[in-house]
């Protein structure tokens, strides 16, 4: 797997969910109307995935644990 490759399977999904959360501030804070709207659907997306992996935690795979190279 090259690194760029490595970098966005690694880092990917924290990078997405911290956009949105951005989104998310900057639309309550900075707009009125459909912002606040749009600020409300971006946080709840958050939570819902929040209490999806709290409540059910993904299971462990043991063809896809990254190997550690020695």
């Amino acid at each position: 797997m090259s690194t760029h490759r490595r970098f966005w399977f690694v880092w990917g999904w924290p990078i997405a969910l911290g956009l949105l959360s951005i989104f998310g501030l900057l639309a309550a804070l900075l707009g009125t109307g459909l912002w606040h709207w749009a600020s409300w659907l971006s946080f709840s997306a958050l939570l819902a995935l929040i209490v999806r992996y709290w409540w059910f935690p993904p299971a462990e795979r043991s063809h896809t644990r990254i190997k550690a190279r020695v």
